[in-house]
């Protein structure tokens, strides 16, 4: 079984697939343009926090609201969402955020909740809240990639985090484009108060219809406004968007890879994880919840299409074609009636060993194969020691 509702330690949420932003590598829109079509654009109800955060979840160490296409700042209930988890369990939370939104009164209640440690009362790899600011440069920069935002309204909206109380970590992701900043950056948050500085490592360049080295950023219309690079510097890049590349070399394509991967998930077996969308529906994890969302027929002639195999549509042809997209919905059915359904009970972890022809999915096996972690590499030194923690402490 994937999970048992009484053995999930995290969950995670995305109270909403709206976003103020239009990142470029972003599934959400066409490369820093026009949102998709194709998204249908939801948040949660006010109670779907109450059929979420069920008392049976007897196990839960931390909610991480983060979505997959969307910011939880935008969704209308996203104070409640948190108070309800700080005042009913005992987990901590992770809030992640581009911030450039709101105000700033909202920012210091949302620092007011995400102001405790965990301390002693619990062995717990996350010893604290924490608000998690995605902010990828500085005045000049940031919006490069974190298009429609405002640097002196994430700035000022971080202050009034800080100061109510609020636990804060600066996401930096390093882009050549930024990489000179990255001290600088460093500083400013120190000085601010922040607790945390992270560098991420993106390995998206690998999904650029460019090649990876270089990523397209579209105007709302469609024509090209300008490119993004990944860092120069070997520190700040990604190795495993080279990995990739000699991956399918080495079995002559990228389903050859697919194919021979080993299956270790990262959601039940190390996170111990599972995640809920925007309408309330359970899925094993958020990159299984992204191929919901069609391929319109221009991404599928597009240069992408042409470098990567349709990911999103195997696993729709494999899955969801089967068993439809209510059978997980919290709307409609309980904790348990979805979780002893026969794809989360048996069907998908049998698919780890299977072929490609036979059920294994491409989606798994990019994700979490053995030869190639796009997920974790992307994380720097300081996450990684996280996550050894937590391996340490959780049998």
């Amino acid at each position: 079984m994937y999970h048992q509702i009484n053995t999930i330690e995290e969950l995670h949420i995305e109270l909403t697939n709206k976003c103020n932003a239009a990142c470029p590598m972003c599934d959400r829109n066409y490369c820093g343009g026009s949102t998709r079509p194709e998204l249908n654009l939801t948040e949660w109800e006010r109670d779907d926090i109450a059929r979420v955060f069920s008392p049976a979840l007897s196990s839960l160490r931390n909610v991480l609201f983060c979505g997959t296409h969307g910011d939880p700042m935008i969704a209308k209930w996203s104070l409640e969402a948190v108070e309800f988890v700080k005042s009913k369990t005992r987990a901590t939370v992770e809030f992640y955020s581009n911030a450039s939104g709101r105000t700033s009164d909202w920012w210091s209640e949302l620092g007011r909740l995400l102001s405790s440690r965990v301390g002693g009362r619990d062995r717990h790899y996350r010893q604290n809240d924490l608000g998690i600011f995605s902010i990828d440069g500085l005045g000049d920069t940031n919006a490069i990639y974190r298009r429609h935002t405002n640097f002196e309204k994430i700035m000022e909206n971080a202050t009034a985090f800080i100061r109510a109380g609020g636990i804060a970590r600066w996401d930096f992701i390093v882009f050549e484009h930024n990489q000179h900043q990255v001290e600088e950056a460093r500083a400013q948050a120190q000085k601010m108060g922040f607790k945390e500085f992270r560098l991420r490592k993106t390995a998206r360049f690998n999904y650029s219809p460019l090649g990876p080295e270089e990523g397209p950023v579209y105007s709302s219309r469609g024509s090209l406004e300008y490119s993004i690079r990944p860092p120069t510097l070997a520190e700040y890049r990604n190795d495993e968007v080279d990995k990739f590349e000699q991956l399918k070399h080495i079995y002559g394509s990228a389903d050859g890879y697919f194919e021979a991967a080993k299956i270790s998930c990262l959601y039940q077996q190390r996170f111990k994880r599972i995640y809920v969308n925007s309408e309330a529906k359970v899925f094993p994890c958020c990159y299984l919840a992204n191929d919901t969302v069609a391929s319109s027929p221009e991404a599928a002639k597009s240069a992408t299409a042409k470098r990567i195999p349709n990911i999103r549509q195997d696993t729709q042809q494999k899955v969801y074609q089967k068993t439809g997209l209510e059978f997980n919905s919290l709307r409609r059915h309980s904790w348990d009636e979805i979780l002893h359904h026969p794809w989360l009970q048996s069907e998908l972890e049998s698919s780890w060993t299977a072929t490609l022809s036979t059920g294994k999915l491409k989606r798994c096996a990019r994700t979490c194969g053995d030869a190639y972690s796009p997920i974790l590499s992307q994380s720097h030194d300081e996450e990684l020691a996280h996550l050894r923690n937590k391996e340490q402490e959780c049998p």
